[in-house]
């Protein structure tokens, strides 16, 4: 899921390390679909349809508090990647 392959093909990559926290890089494409905001609701239920297709975050996701002040939102020429958590 992790792969610059899988953000190619899918226009997304998903990492977590513990199940429960989890970064996503959603190609710029992709995001241009919700106004290239990640805080557009139609983006929050793309990231969480992703999330359950591969088993994570059955109960929904939030983004990390460092999200909304912009501190660990990174950005690329080709993708911006967002962190979550899952909600317990």
């Amino acid at each position: 899921m992790s792969s610059n392959w899988h953000l190619m093909d899918s226009g997304y990559a998903i990492d977590t390390e513990n199940g429960n926290d989890f970064a996503i890089e959603v190609h710029r494409n992709q995001l241009k679909q919700f106004g290239g905001d990640v805080n557009n609701p139609g983006f929050h239920q793309f990231v969480a349809t992703r999330l359950q297709m591969h088993d994570l975050c059955p109960k929904g996701w939030t983004v990390q508090p460092c999200v909304e002040d912009g501190s660990c939102l990174q950005q690329t020429s080709r993708s911006v990647t967002v962190f979550g958590r899952c909600t317990p």
